[in-house]
């Protein structure tokens, strides 16, 4: 098949989970015989310091910039023609490359005309991966002029254009899009958005997945690390939503309630520098700031030698997660999991089989899981077990491209 990639990042432009997802699928499906074209957005491409497969299409202009104060006044005098920009290039590459059938991934910060667009370009022939809430949600520009401006360079130019931008967007005719085929990475996901009024014509679930192999000579901390501490580690985005000050607090109860005083916790992500100030402070007032390590966000080839280090992964996510792709990584790597089952997370953890679950949002309950790990390595040998099985059986990359293969195959028929 001919197949054409939309999604609004792609590595190495983007270290997110997700994004990662579409870049193994589209690798899995170029290693099964099948052309590829992903069109993505134009983000951080000035930066890619490497030679890129020529498949691989960064040209779509994002609604918005990240952190720019010229976004208000672009809105008024670019926001159309870039628009148009997108509209001619989907359609240049559409009659050049001619796909047989399209498959719509990450859309956050990309117009909604986009796959309309692309909808009437390929009727019938194209496809969603359904790993977040956007159709559910306002696009980015109607986020932008509603949210208070982050600096004072962007204060006055939004205050001053913020009703007249307003006007504009509420008489523009929202584009419709059909979504007749999706397919979602948890049950979770599916019901959820079908409870917020979504509901496509066909669904099927794909579970999300990981490229394991990278991982499976892994088996925990083997050496003697950071001076023979039993080392705690958590990954993901650095926001409340995600939950790492429940880690701190809960390393916090370890020393002071359990007695455990050879411990260290190793926080590895990015976000916002305010939130990452709190966790610093949080580690200050919990008197374990020696213990805390933030080690930054990480590129995807180099996650397989962090968990080496690990001896416990903290999945401590409060928010509905629409999957939970760090829970397989630890798994693959074969590192005992505690967890909060939220969201589709609850689809991958089975307590006391593959993972011991805590009560989402309690740094005590966290923290007395952890300690039944610490004190009882017999327990923690064999959930890392059962993790490794449960992300090699059910969770696999591999797997999850031959699904996703036919389910598009169904739509060339």
């Amino acid at each position: 098949m001919r197949i054409l990639f939309l999604t609004n990042f792609y590595p190495p432009a983007s270290r997110g989970g997700f994004e990662r997802w579409c870049q193994e699928v589209a690798d899995g499906l170029v290693t099964r015989g099948h052309e590829l074209a992903v069109l993505t957005s134009k983000h951080n491409r000035e930066a890619i310091d490497q030679i890129e497969h020529g498949w691989i299409h960064r040209d779509l202009n994002l609604e918005m910039e990240f952190a720019s104060f010229r976004n208000s006044i672009q809105f008024f005098t670019k926001r159309k023609s870039r628009e148009a920009e997108n509209q001619y290039r989907i359609r240049q590459l559409i009659a050049d490359f001619e796909p047989e059938v399209a498959l719509i991934w990450g859309m956050w910060n990309l117009s909604d005309h986009i796959p309309a667009l692309i909808e009437n370009l390929m009727p019938g022939r194209v496809a969603y991966y359904m790993g977040d809430y956007w159709p559910t949600l306002p696009s980015q520009i109607e986020v932008y002029w509603q949210v208070p401006p982050h600096s004072w360079a962007t204060s006055i130019p939004k205050y001053l254009l913020k009703d007249a931008a307003l006007r504009s967007l509420a008489k523009e005719e929202k584009p419709n899009i059909r979504f007749k085929h999706v397919i979602f990475p948890t049950t979770f996901m599916r019901d959820d958005l079908t409870k917020k009024g979504f509901s496509p014509a066909r669904s099927s679930i794909v579970y999300g997945a990981i490229d394991t192999r990278p991982y499976l000579n892994i088996n925990g901390s083997t050496a003697d690390h950071l001076n023979g501490a039993l080392n705690l580690l958590f990954v993901g985005r650095l926001d409340h939503e995600k939950g790492p000050h429940l880690a701190i607090d809960a390393l916090g109860h370890l020393v002071k309630r359990f007695g455990f005083n050879n411990l260290k916790l190793i926080i590895v992500g990015e976000g916002e520098p305010e939130y990452e100030q709190k966790l610093r402070q949080l580690a200050k007032e919990k008197n374990v700031d020696s213990a805390v390590i933030f080690r930054g966000a990480l590129p995807g080839d180099k996650l397989p030698e962090l968990y080496h280090e690990a001896d416990i992964f903290l999945f401590t996510s409060i928010w509905p997660e629409p999957f939970g792709r760090v829970i397989i990584e630890a798994m693959a790597a074969k590192i005992a999991v505690v967890g909060s089952a939220t969201g589709g997370a609850a689809e991958i953890m089975v307590d006391k089989v593959n993972a011991l679950l805590f009560i989402p949002g309690d740094a005590a309950d966290l923290a007395t899981k952890t300690a039944q790990l610490i004190v009882d390595p017999g327990l923690r040998k064999q959930l890392a077990e059962q993790g490794r099985v449960t992300a090699m059986e059910k969770f696999d990359v591999d797997r999850m491209v031959v699904e996703i293969e036919a389910y598009l195959a169904e739509l060339v028929k």
